[in-house]
């Protein structure tokens, strides 16, 4: 039987919030989206990979871009790249993105901002952000390249559909950028709430290892619980209950970056694992 592994750290947000989001980027951090349910409200912390020691913790953009972030005054985590983490606010009365302040951690501040741009991809030579706009009464976006680190105007692209759709197919994706591994989901069925399934799985498969999250339906018929296992040459090595009674599933909720596996518990509690 191998060795049971155990987990490196745990983190859990202040105030009770909910841990919507998490990403990965350098030297060795990754950022957490911290979400007040009862107010919409996110701060932001970083956490050190090897030890998740607070490197900064519950940064508001509200400290820091009074009054353009719009009206809501929600904000959420865009991307993340180099040394940078990039929040986004939104537009007013709509659920689109507006807005871009790139965030360094450890001076605890934003190094750039763009509240007029909407960020669009990372491209391997900066990021891809546009301005909304009209003209005779109609809607318009001009395109731009930005530096990640100063967000200073590479190049203007402008309303160049053509250009601006060549240079989408070359956008590197968040999973490349962060080195991470995703869950596939198998046998999903029906997921809405009320409904619940007999059981469905999600799993990430990288060399020796396996990790699966296996939801089924609670006693009470109306909600879900979710077991996630990690297996290294077949035999289980870890298991853990990654949630239980809740009102959907909690699907998305872990990842594999090399040999660590990061999951969320209870919606609220981030778990580092080494599996090797």
């Amino acid at each position: 039987m191998p060795e049971q592994c155990v987990p490196l750290w745990r983190y859990l947000p202040s105030g009770n919030a909910r841990l919507w989001r998490i990403m990965f980027f350098e030297p060795d951090l990754l950022v957490c989206e911290n979400r007040l349910q009862e107010t919409g409200r996110t701060c932001f912390t970083s956490l050190s990979l090897r030890s998740g020691k607070e490197i900064l913790k519950d940064f508001s953009l509200d400290d820091h871009a009074h009054g353009i972030v719009g009206e809501s005054g929600m904000t959420g985590l865009e991307t993340a790249r180099g040394n940078l983490f990039y929040i986004h606010g939104y537009q007013d009365h709509s659920p689109e993105h507006r807005g871009i302040w790139a965030v360094d951690p450890h001076k605890a501040e934003v190094v750039w901002a763009r509240p007029e741009a909407a960020f669009v991809a990372n491209l391997k030579e900066g990021m891809l952000v546009y301005t909304a706009g009209s003209f005779a009464g109609f809607p318009e976006r001009s395109y731009f390249l930005l530096d990640v680190k100063s967000g200073e105007v590479l190049d203007t692209i402008g309303d160049d559909a053509a250009k601006v759709n060549d240079l989408r197919l070359g956008a590197l994706r968040d999973e490349k950028l962060q080195k991470v591994e995703l869950p596939a989901v198998q046998n999903s069925g029906s997921m809405g709430a009320g409904s619940p399934v007999e059981g469905f799985r999600e799993s990430i498969e990288q060399g020796s290892l396996l990790v699966t999250v296996t939801h089924s339906a609670a006693k009470d018929g109306k909600t879900f619980n979710a077991t996630i296992e990690a297996y290294r040459d077949n035999r289980k090595v870890y298991e853990d209950t990654l949630a239980s009674g809740t009102r959907v599933p909690s699907v998305n909720y872990f990842l594999l970056r090399g040999v660590i596996l990061y999951y969320i518990r209870g919606m609220n509690e981030l778990i580092s694992v080494r599996l090797q």
